[in-house]
This record gives structure tokens, sequence and C-alpha cells, in this order.
């Protein structure tokens, strides 16, 4: 009778301590130092050994780090760990030094230039970019600069600073009007003054007579196109005589609310005849 009997080893080691687990990680943090593992096996001595790889990501600041330990025993059993350090850039950059304000309210001749805005990344270079957009308004002295600085990083996260000045232009007087329905200075023009409603003109003739007046003139509806509108001036409703005429206008000029002003104009108007 014959007996045999087998000795093997089919065990895999174990390891002894605490196995690091997977991590994500920002691109500024400090990377953990690798961590020293032991195994034990149930018949024997056990050899452990670590590599380590990195994988670039993406971009310049992402990337992984791939871990691994082997424990191996004397009969070739394996076990084996594997750490992931996964190490991201999702930071936006962040703008520094002196940052404008974002709501400016300026006149035509006063209207801030444009800032020169840095900003900083916690892992890398930034690049700045600027875009400036005018968006008109409900008159046409009225309008908004949009002014948009964007910081990108190198790995494309993004942030934007955003100004907004609005902007109000005083009035511009054509002190000429030849009213023959030509298309051309056929009224007494005044740039602007659909934006400023709360106004007044008056218009003299060279005696001193009011010859046309009103409230809330708007070039469109309310306009002075060469007829008095003054029943006791010299010509009544009818078309007034050719020559040089003296207007008054008053109007209150404020800076989206901010700022009012009352302000009076004046000076000579020409009727060209027909």
């Amino acid at each position: 009778h014959n007996q045999v009997i087998t000795v093997q080893d089919n065990s895999n080691p174990t390891f002894v301590e605490s196995l690091p687990a997977d991590e994500i990680i920002e691109c500024n943090a400090t990377v953990p130092n690798a961590a020293t593992l032991t195994a034990t096996d149930v018949c024997g001595n056990v050899n452990v050994t670590f590599t380590q790889q990195e994988i670039n990501g993406s971009c310049d600041n992402e990337s992984q780090i791939i871990r691994t330990w082997t424990a191996t025993d004397a009969c070739g059993n394996v076990t084996t760990h594997i750490q992931t350090i996964t190490i991201q850039d999702t930071t936006p950059p962040v703008f520094t030094g002196i940052i404008p304000s974002p709501v400016v309210y300026a006149y035509c001749d006063g209207i801030p230039a444009v800032a020169s805005i840095t900003a900083s990344d916690n892992c890398g270079a930034t690049t700045i970019s600027f875009n400036e957009i005018r968006i008109d308004g409900d008159c046409i002295n009225k309008y908004d600069l949009n002014r948009t600085w964007t910081a990108e990083d190198d790995c494309g996260n993004i942030a934007t600073f955003t100004q907004v000045v609005h902007v109000a232009c005083d009035i511009k007087i054509y002190n000429a009007v030849s009213p023959n329905n030509d298309g051309m200075n056929d009224i007494f023009y005044i740039e602007g003054i659909d934006c400023y409603p709360n106004n007044s003109v008056e218009i003299y003739n060279r005696w001193g007579i009011k010859v046309y007046t009103i409230k809330g003139y708007d070039n469109v509806n309310k306009v002075f196109n060469g007829y008095s509108n003054e029943h006791n001036s010299v010509s009544g409703n009818d078309l007034l005589p050719a020559g040089t005429y003296f207007y008054i206008l008053k109007y209150e000029y404020d800076l989206y609310g901010t700022e009012k002003q009352n302000i009076e104009k004046s000076g000579y108007l020409y009727i060209q005849s027909k």
C-alpha cells in the first residue's frame, strides 16, 4: 500500500498594514508619500516590491500617479494592491491688484479708461483677455459699455469680471432750419433731447417776440419746423419768414438718475426760406 501526501502552497500573502486608498487632490496640494507595506504568508517569508508610474493628463497641471505593491511568497503566490492618485486642476484663476468698480456712471467726455487687471492661479500661468461691447439704450445719447475680462489657466479654468459703464451724453444743437420737406434740416434738430424729456424750447424773433414755445421737445411729434405756435406773434400760426431767431432751451440733464442738473442753453437759430 502506497500513500502519497502532497504538500502545496496555494494561499496568497496578506498585507499587514491598512492599504492606502485612491485619492483625488488639487494640483497645488502635497502628494502623500508612498506607504511602506509588509505582508505575511501562511507558509513562509514574503517579498514586497513597490513600483510607481506617472501618467500625464490632458493639461500640464493634471496627471495620475499609479502605485503598485506586490507581495510574493516562496511559491510564487501573489497579492497586489494598486493606489491611484489623481492630480487635477479645477480651481479658476483669481483676479488680483486693484479691481475697478463693477458699475460706473459716466458722461461722454469722462468715460474711464480700460483698467489693467491681473490674475493669479494656484498652479500655473494665467492668460487674460478683454472684450468690450456697446449696447445702445432707448434714446440716442445713452448707452452701455459692457466690459469683460476673462482669466484662463493652463487647464481651461476660467474666471470673469464684468464692468458696466452707463454713459450719458449731452445734447447737440443744429441751429439751421430749412422747412422745404427735402428731408434735410426740415426741423430744429436737437440731437439727444429725447433722453431728457423734462425740457422746454422757446424761440424769439429779432424784436424779442416769442414765436414758438413747447415743453417735452422730442424731434418727432413736438418739433419746430419753421411755423409759429404763438397766437400773439407777428405771424400767428403761419410759416415764419427767413431770418435769424433766438432760442432758449432748458432741460434737466441727469446721469441715470444719479446726478441731475438744470441746464439752460441759448443761441441763434437761422430759418431759411423755401
